[in-house]
C-alpha cells in the first residue's frame, strides 16, 4: 500500500452519506459524517454548560441532516421547528447518525461527567 500524500488525504471524500426513507415525511434525507472541526465544536458545546445542554439530539441532527449532494436541509434557527417533529423519527435518525458518526453512548456518559 502506498503511502498517502497531505493532498491526497485533503481531496479524499470521507464525509459519506447514508440515504434514509423517512416514510413518516414521504421521502428520503441523508445523514452525513461531520468533520473533526464540527464534532469538536458540538462537543466543546455540550462541555461548555457543564449540565444537559438545550435541545443536543437536534443540535446533532441538524448537523448531520442533509440532501443528495451535501447540503444541510436545516439550519440552527430551525431547531426549535425541528424539535416539534415526531420522536419516533427523530429518535431514529439520532441513533443513525450517531453510528455514522462513531459517538457512542460512552462518548455521551463522558461529555456529561466534565
Amino acid at each position: 500500500m502506498a503511502d498517502l500524500t497531505a493532498d491526497q488525504i485533503f481531496a479524499a471524500d470521507d464525509l459519506g452519506l447514508v440515504p434514509v426513507n423517512v416514510k413518516e415525511w414521504g421521502g428520503t434525507v441523508h445523514v452525513r459524517v461531520m468533520s473533526v472541526g464540527e464534532m469538536e465544536a458540538y462537543q466543546r458545546e455540550f462541555a461548555e454548560k457543564r449540565e444537559k445542554m438545550d435541545s443536543w439530539r437536534s443540535k446533532l441532527l441538524v448537523s448531520c441532516l442533509c440532501d443528495a449532494s451535501g447540503k444541510p436541509l436545516f439550519t440552527k434557527d430551525q431547531i426549535s421547528k425541528l424539535e416539534q417533529k415526531s420522536v419516533k423519527v427523530m429518535s431514529r435518525l439520532f441513533d443513525l447518525a450517531m453510528k455514522h458518526n462513531a459517538v457512542t453512548e460512552k462518548d455521551v456518559e463522558d461529555l456529561a461527567k466534565n
